[in-house]
């Protein structure tokens, strides 16, 4: 039997309370998130030891930590140079919290605000839970009041499937994720030692040492970053052999694929201790992966921490800095049109 609760997280320190939806499927997998940044704060199947998702335990970890954890991610996911673009011919500058550039939205991102939820099932019986949030004019620079959507679905195959939508009445720019960390052997495992990592794409964007694209797009081949073939990546983050990857310190780049709108597998990892595979299915152009370069001091409870390269993040969405680069998908949003995309993590044992 499947279902959906609710229960209180936690209140912060305004008064607003925050809760906790654990979705649960047919064969006793669940999946939890809270309302707070919609985040995705856990994934369980029957005979895993501890979530497979790293998530926070507490309210204090949950509103201190600044890696994302499971956050729903936007204005725009990923960065933007200076903060700076033109929109119809008009110069907008936004919210810089990363050094001198955008990342994820702001200071004031889809992460810290408490979405609505809605509880309902699909027509197969399957949980679901749909969140949204209002973005107002000018907020951390964007144009146009937005109203964002994410519905999430936990199949009784171990998918758990994303579906977003975003209006807006005015033109604006616009790109959401999710930013969930894996951890395939167990989120408090602290390392990728017994990971391998397939990703498809035959070329990669090239950045600079802020992690802004050049403009470039690299082919793979006869780089680090050739991950076609099943590849462990646990050496390659203790030497970090090359020039790229000690600028940003490990994995932080993004694959390109079409943007054509097919739904097509991005990436996939392997646990080779217990044979858990995880595949990431999206019709977004782009794959963010990042190997947790700076996860290391992130809270998840009182005085615990979670380590450096104890996860990954495979993050479908647009490329960064699209706004000004113009050989990149774009990325506008008009008042007429509906974003839309789609992401599933898809859960088997080989």
């Amino acid at each position: 039997m499947t279902s959906i609760t609710r229960e209180l997280f936690g209140t912060l320190k305004d008064g607003r309370t925050v809760q906790r939806y654990t979705l649960t499927n047919r064969k006793g997998t669940t999946a939890s998130f809270v309302d707070y940044g919609a985040a995705w704060m856990s994934f369980q199947r029957p005979g895993d030891t501890e979530s497979l998702v790293l998530g926070c335990d507490t309210i204090d970890a949950l509103t201190t930590q600044s890696a994302f954890l499971g956050s729903t991610v936007g204005r725009y996911a990923n960065r933007i140079a200076g903060g700076q673009c033109t929109l119809n011919g008009q110069p907008i500058q936004l919210d810089c919290n990363e050094g001198k550039n955008h990342l994820h939205g702001g200071r004031d991102n889809f992460t810290h605000k408490i979405w609505t939820a809605e509880l309902s099932e699909t027509n197969e019986g399957y949980p679901k839970l749909r969140f949204r949030v209002r973005s107002d004019d000018g907020e951390n620079g964007f144009p146009g009041n937005v109203e964002a959507r994410v519905s999430i679905v936990l199949t009784d195959d171990d998918e758990v499937q994303f579906e977003y939508e975003a209006n807006t009445d005015a033109p604006t720019i616009f790109a959401m994720t999710n930013h969930v960390y894996f951890n395939l052997d167990g989120r408090l495992q602290g390392n990728l030692d017994n990971h391998e990592f397939r990703i498809g794409a035959d070329q990669f964007v090239d950045v600079d040492d802020t992690a802004i694209p050049t403009g470039e797009l690299i082919p793979v081949a006869d780089t680090e970053f050739n991950l076609q073939a099943w590849t462990a990546i646990d050496e390659t983050l203790r030497t970090l052999p090359t020039d790229r990857l000690k600028r940003a310190g490990g994995y932080d780049h993004c694959f390109c694929y079409p943007d054509d709108g097919e739904l097509r597998e991005l990436g996939s990892a392997l646990s080779t201790t217990n044979g858990v595979m995880m595949s990431c299915l999206s019709d977004q152009p782009g794959l963010q992966f990042y190997s947790g370069n700076f996860l290391g001091g992130t809270p998840y409870a009182d005085g615990l921490s979670y380590q450096q390269f104890g996860a990954f993040c495979m993050e479908p969405g647009a490329w960064p800095d699209s706004p000004n680069q113009e050989t990149f998908p774009s990325v506008l949003l008009k008042p007429d049109e509906t974003y839309y995309s789609r992401i599933v993590y898809a859960f088997t044992a080989l």
